[in-house]
């Protein structure tokens, strides 16, 4: 066998012991494995859908085959295994040409006297990311590495020069600004500002640097604007301050996301002044509001993403019994906000909206939003991005957040999802079912519940959305199940009512800190959505008119009734001198309703068991007295 022969069996050895897993496969794609093919839904289907294939082969270019019959980019699917690394990346089997590397900045650190001690260069190639290299000034001339060298901040000569002369003129030391990286030090030098920096940024802290701004140094640290620029500024303060020095943090204002002094927009003016006021009130140990600043604007009144019922970036709870129809009003609201419509006469905001339910099935969902959009006037293509509708039902990690031993809550993976999900979409009407499933803690305890709702406002507030949090009422009939800290948490409540006799359902505005209550929304179920009272067809506004009329007469006669046995004045379904129609109609209990419509009254709550002749009581000659009285179960 030739060298040649050798070579190609050992790369096909090779290929195959790095063959791509099929199970990992199918887990990022959304398939199923058959032997060594995965079947999967092709992108813009259905998650049934099974329109792509995917073939572990050891012979195929990058370990796998991948066809599609209905449309779907092949290539695209290969993207999707690259980025979880299930694949090599492309071009991964080819030889490079090593990089080539050019010098792209050099900042010599020197010593109190102006002495150069150590240096950084950056170094940058195409295609790779920048690299930093150490030297140190030994024997007139850099060599590699710092070993032995003490670190100093950047541009220390200036640092002490400016700290002997306010000390020799018996003035404070002026304030120095600290940055992540030299040349951001450089850009503040320029603007006439004392400014430093350390050698490796965020991950090249020394225990020294914190002795070098020791007692009387006045550090402004300017974080670069991502969680580690802020993490790198909270140690430095740290640091600063166990050996003697003070220090503040001072966010810029309009910083894009991960930028830094060099993409500030704002002039050296406007820095001193914000440096001026921060180093001000840095003595006090809580942030307050700049109401000098704040006098020279208008302020903002809250926008509501629902009028008058759900303000944006606030969670607002949601509460009814189980037959109210509390997940069908949440998903025809989203609906309504994704459509720009009004949602039963109330003003939405026309918005991206997620409907979330643990309860449902993907099957539920679609079933309930054909009959949504069909009282709408709405077709469902059209919703497409802009309603999400999400099923987790029967996902066992469905928590917001986890509860440690001692009360503490931090965030879960679904927390994290979820505020994915809300800024990929720009969704500002959210509303969540329920809360049984995604509160993990004790509803009794006004910790558990504070801390969850606070991680929900959070959410609110760092996306700007309306978040509605659905949950249940109490068996003993409050508004809401658990401790009261779930009202006091949050600044809006609705609440859900449902009259079974009529089958009107009333919404009412619990809690409204940000609005007044106003008049509640009176709508019915009609062919699986939910529609305004003054909106139904002729026939069953009639209809339901009457059962409202003969509900209320039915009170009427109970209320009559109980009056007259409490009284101990027996009254009869016979016609006599104590028929119950004809002595009611005299009361003013019976608002004057009349003899016709108590006697319907009477033989409708004869025919629901409402009402019985039995013995009532024994009269006076000891002779037992027989009469109308309610029944057990009406009066239940």
């Amino acid at each position: 066998m030739g060298c040649s022969s050798t070579f190609w069996l050992w790369r096909k050895a090779a290929r195959m012991a790095h063959a791509p897993d099929p199970q990992r496969i199918a887990a990022v794609l959304g398939g199923v494995v058959n032997g060594d093919t995965v079947h999967c839904p092709t992108e813009g289907h259905s998650n049934k859908d099974r329109g792509t294939t995917v073939k572990v082969d050891a012979n195929a270019p990058d370990g796998v085959l991948v066809h599609t019959f209905n449309g779907g980019d092949a290539l695209a699917v290969k993207d999707r295994l690259r980025e979880a690394g299930i694949i090599s990346p492309l071009g991964a089997d080819r030889p490079q040409a090593p990089p080539k590397w050019r010098e792209t900045g050099v900042h010599v650190y020197d010593d109190r006297n102006g002495e150069p001690v150590f240096r950084t260069r950056r170094l940058e190639a195409l295609g790779h990311n920048k690299r930093f290299v150490a030297e140190r000034f030994e024997s007139g001339s850099w060599v590699a590495g710092l070993d032995g060298v003490t670190r100093l901040p950047y541009r220390f000569t200036e640092l002490v020069d400016a700290a002997h002369k306010a000390r020799a003129a018996g003035e404070p030391e002026p304030p120095i600004f600290f940055v992540e990286g030299e040349r951001k030090a450089d850009k503040l030098a320029s603007w006439g500002f004392l400014a430093t920096a350390v050698a490796f940024g965020a991950n090249g802290w020394r225990e020294e640097y914190g002795e070098a701004f020791g007692e009387g140094t006045r550090l402004v640290i300017l974080p670069d604007n991502d969680a580690p620029g802020l993490a790198f500024a909270e140690r430095v303060k740290t640091e600063v301050e166990a050996y003697g020095g003070s220090a503040i943090i001072l966010e810029l204002p309009g910083l894009p996301p991960k930028g830094d002094i060099i993409d500030w927009t704002g002039t050296a003016e406007d820095l001193r002044a914000l440096a001026d006021k921060a180093l001000a009130g840095g003595a006090l140990p809580m942030p307050t509001l700049d109401l000098d600043a704040l006098s020279k604007v208008r302020p903002i009144a809250k926008v509501f993403a629902v009028e008058r019922l759900a303000p944006l970036a606030e969670v607002t709870l949601f509460t009814g019994a189980g037959s109210a129809g509390k997940s069908l009003l949440g998903q025809q609201l989203a609906t309504c906000a994704a459509a720009g419509l009004t949602c039963l006469g109330v003003t939405t905001l026309e918005c991206p909206a997620i409907y979330l339910t643990c309860e449902d099935d993907e099957a539920q969902l679609h079933w309930r939003q054909e009959r949504i959009c069909e009282a709408l006037g709405v077709r469902m293509d059209a919703l497409a991005g802009k309603l999400h509708l999400i099923s987790l039902r029967g996902a066992l990690d469905n928590e917001l957040g986890l509860f440690a031993a001692d009360g503490t809550l931090t965030p879960a993976p679904a927390f994290d999802r979820l505020q994915r999900m809300l800024k990929a979409t720009g969704a500002k009407i959210v509303a969540l079912d329920n809360v049984a499933h995604l509160f993990a803690g004790n509803e009794n305890s006004r910790g558990d519940v504070t801390r969850f709702v606070n991680l929900l406002n959070r959410l609110a507030g760092e996306t700007g959305a309306a978040v509605f949090l659905i949950g249940h009422p109490n068996k003993s009939g409050a508004d809401y199940s658990g401790s009261t800290a779930w009202l006091n948490a949050v600044r809006s409540q609705i609440v859900l009512t449902h009259d079974l006799e009529t089958d009107v359902r009333t919404l009412t505005v619990g809690k409204a800190n940000y609005a007044e209550k106003g008049e509640a929304l009176r709508f019915l179920w009609v062919d699986g959505a939910f529609v305004r009272e003054d909106s139904l067809p002729p026939e069953r506004a009639k209809e339901l008119a009457a059962t409202i009329k003969a509900t209320a007469d039915n009170d009427l006669f109970l209320t009559c009734l109980r009056e007259r046995v409490k009284q101990q004045r027996a009254v009869s379904e016979r016609r006599g001198p104590t028929y119950a129609p004809t002595e009611f109609a005299k009361m003013v209990e019976s608002k004057s309703i009349g003899k016709d419509r108590l006697e319907a009254a009477m033989d409708r709550l004869f025919r629901i068991n409402a009402i019985e002749r039995a013995l009532l009581w024994n009269g006076p000659d000891r002779k037992p007295v027989f009469g109308l009285r309610e029944t057990i179960e009406g009066a239940g």
